[in-house]
């Protein structure tokens, strides 16, 4: 099989590997459609520590079953599967009292171990979520999104008819706003790039600030009716301040910081609205048990993410699109791979 792998600081090839064995509850999948994400890109930056050298990159898959191994039920050849790259350990407390999305030990595949930018694929069939026919690959690309966006509306416990800002116009962001609509809530979208603004707008987001041109405490205080909004989102690859996030939600607020741990920025800023509002502020950084919640949020197309990919590149230009990827200053959509 082929792979992508690094194996340092802007060494990213194509390597040839062995085939891999299919064992018991596990599946061999052909890929059909991955996305290089932005861990990829600062793994090959060398802004992201190497869990282990060389690893293959990749946290998205979209695939089809070519075969099945023992005791594996539900999923048979042909089917066509999204891979969930998160693994947890089954045996912590968070794990034990059914919150496994918190698992003190929680693997990623694509940061933490191998991934999934590979011709073939064998992977547990825990891991494994069959599609409906009417969902196309590349909008499956983005199952791990809407998990997560799914599990940030839950873990902030947003109502019907509350106003939530999402500061980051990225993929993730828009993906949140619309999911918040589901829920029939109010976001307010913020960001400084305007075509990605324009591109939420044309999705149906209503209210959207461009920082730049505008002053979003003014916009948000007249949105709100003066209170402010009950809940702040703020998408951590947004390239914008936490610290002034935080002046967006109202006295007693919930805000979540949302996206993957390991593209974090450092956080700097001033925090004392934390304590002067008492704002309760929670992490939100997987989409764990939501997949299924996610695909149907996509069959329905209550979420589309038709406008959200970039580009799209064949399996064997990987290497030149990560490249380009790191060269550039991280804030594009998704870049499809197609094999």
């Amino acid at each position: 099989m082929k792979a992508w792998r690094i194996h340092d600081k802007e060494q990213l090839t194509l390597d040839e590997l062995p085939i891999q064995s299919v064992g018991e509850g596990c599946a061999k999948i052909k890929t059909l459609v991955s996305g290089i994400s932005l861990t990829d890109i600062l793994m090959y930056r060398g802004q992201l520590v190497l869990r282990g050298a060389p690893m293959i990159i990749g946290r998205q898959c979209v695939g089809m079953v070519t075969e099945v191994g023992q005791d594996v039920t539900g999923l048979q050849r042909g089917d066509r599967v999204v891979i969930d790259p998160f693994v947890n350990c089954k045996n912590c407390t968070a794990c034990n009292a059914g919150r496994s999305d918190e698992c003190e030990k929680l693997i990623c595949n694509g940061v933490d171990d191998n991934g999934f930018m590979s011709d073939f694929i064998v992977a547990s069939s825990n891991a494994l979520y069959k599609l409906p026919e009417r969902i196309k690959d590349s909008d499956a690309v983005f199952t791990e999104h809407i998990a997560l966006s799914i599990n940030t509306v839950n873990k902030l416990n947003l109502e019907k008819g509350e106003h939530i800002v999402i500061v980051g116009a990225n993929a993730l962001g828009i993906i949140l706003a619309q999911v918040a609509i589901y829920n029939q809530a109010v976001p307010i979208l913020i960001d400084t790039d305007a075509e990605n603004l324009a591109i939420a707008e044309e999705l149906g987001i209503y209210y959207t600030i461009n920082s730049v041109d505008s002053d979003p405490m003014k916009r948000i205080f007249t949105i709100t009716g003066g209170k402010m909004a009950e809940t702040v989102a703020f998408i951590n690859m947004a390239q914008m301040a936490f610290g002034r996030s935080l002046d967006y939600a109202a006295r007693g607020g919930r805000v979540a910081m949302v996206g993957w741990a390991d593209v974090a920025d450092e956080i700097t800023g001033r925090f004392e609205a934390i304590l002067n509002k008492q704002l309760k502020v929670i992490g939100v950084n997987n989409g764990v048990r939501m997949f299924p919640a996610a695909i149907n949020l996509l069959a329905t197309r209550t979420v589309d993410v038709s406008r959200l990919v970039r580009c799209e590149v064949p399996f064997s230009e990987v290497g030149e699109a990560v490249r380009a990827g790191a060269e550039n200053d991280g804030r594009y959509m998704k870049t499809l791979v197609r094999f």
